[in-house]
Protein backbone atom coordinates (compact mmCIF):
# COMPACT_ATOMS: atom_id res chain seq x y z
CA UNK A 1 0.00 0.00 0.00
CA UNK A 2 2.82 2.42 0.83
CA UNK A 3 4.39 1.67 -2.54
CA UNK A 4 1.11 2.42 -4.28
CA UNK A 5 0.80 5.75 -2.47
CA UNK A 6 4.39 6.59 -3.35
CA UNK A 7 3.75 5.87 -7.05
CA UNK A 8 0.62 8.00 -7.01
CA UNK A 9 2.47 10.80 -5.25
CA UNK A 10 5.31 10.58 -7.78
CA UNK A 11 2.84 10.81 -10.65
CA UNK A 12 1.13 13.83 -9.09
CA UNK A 13 4.51 15.46 -8.56
CA UNK A 14 5.38 14.96 -12.24
CA UNK A 15 2.07 16.55 -13.25
CA UNK A 16 2.73 19.46 -10.90
CA UNK A 17 6.23 19.99 -12.29
CA UNK A 18 4.87 19.95 -15.84
CA UNK A 19 2.24 22.52 -14.94
CA UNK A 20 4.84 24.66 -13.23
CA UNK A 21 7.00 24.64 -16.39
CA UNK A 22 3.99 25.63 -18.49
CA UNK A 23 3.23 28.46 -16.08
CA UNK A 24 6.79 29.79 -16.30
CA UNK A 25 6.61 29.73 -20.11
CA UNK A 26 3.23 31.47 -20.10
CA UNK A 27 4.45 34.12 -17.66
CA UNK A 28 7.51 34.81 -19.82
CA UNK A 29 5.35 35.08 -22.93
CA UNK A 30 2.96 37.44 -21.15
CA UNK A 31 5.86 39.62 -20.05
CA UNK A 32 7.19 39.71 -23.62
CA UNK A 33 3.77 40.62 -25.00
CA UNK A 34 3.31 43.33 -22.36
CA UNK A 35 6.68 44.78 -23.29
CA UNK A 36 5.83 44.75 -26.99
CA UNK A 37 2.45 46.34 -26.29
CA UNK A 38 4.07 49.08 -24.26
CA UNK A 39 6.62 49.78 -26.98
CA UNK A 40 3.90 49.71 -29.63
CA UNK A 41 1.78 52.15 -27.65
CA UNK A 42 4.71 54.57 -27.33
CA UNK A 43 5.37 54.42 -31.08
CA UNK A 44 1.67 54.94 -31.78
CA UNK A 45 1.66 58.07 -29.62
CA UNK A 46 4.72 59.39 -31.45
CA UNK A 47 3.17 58.73 -34.86
CA UNK A 48 0.08 60.69 -33.85
CA UNK A 49 2.27 63.72 -33.15
CA UNK A 50 3.81 63.69 -36.63
CA UNK A 51 2.62 65.93 -39.43
CA UNK A 52 1.31 64.31 -42.60
CA UNK A 53 4.42 65.28 -44.57
CA UNK A 54 6.82 63.79 -42.01
CA UNK A 55 9.21 61.09 -43.09
CA UNK A 56 9.01 57.76 -41.30
CA UNK A 57 11.54 54.95 -41.46
CA UNK A 58 11.15 51.31 -40.58
CA UNK A 59 14.04 49.22 -39.32
CA UNK A 60 14.34 46.04 -41.36
CA UNK A 61 17.35 44.10 -40.17
CA UNK A 62 20.27 46.54 -40.16
CA UNK A 63 18.64 48.87 -42.72
CA UNK A 64 16.27 51.82 -42.30
CA UNK A 65 13.66 51.82 -45.07
CA UNK A 66 11.46 54.82 -45.79
CA UNK A 67 7.79 54.11 -45.16
CA UNK A 68 4.61 56.03 -45.83
CA UNK A 69 3.21 57.56 -42.63
CA UNK A 70 -0.30 56.19 -43.19
CA UNK A 71 1.08 52.76 -43.96
CA UNK A 72 3.15 52.90 -40.77
CA UNK A 73 0.06 53.83 -38.75
CA UNK A 74 -1.98 51.01 -40.30
CA UNK A 75 0.78 48.47 -39.72
CA UNK A 76 1.15 49.62 -36.15
CA UNK A 77 -2.59 49.37 -35.49
CA UNK A 78 -2.70 45.88 -36.98
CA UNK A 79 0.32 44.76 -34.95
CA UNK A 80 -1.22 46.27 -31.80
CA UNK A 81 -4.43 44.34 -32.50
CA UNK A 82 -2.49 41.09 -32.90
CA UNK A 83 -0.55 41.64 -29.69
CA UNK A 84 -3.72 42.46 -27.78
CA UNK A 85 -5.41 39.36 -29.16
CA UNK A 86 -2.45 37.12 -28.30
CA UNK A 87 -2.31 38.53 -24.81
CA UNK A 88 -6.01 37.84 -24.28
CA UNK A 89 -5.72 34.20 -25.34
Amino acid sequence: MAEEIQKKLQKELEIYNGLQKEYVKAAALKQQLDSQLSENKAVKEELILLKNDSEVYKLIGPVLVKQDLEEAKQNLCFFYFLLTFQRAV
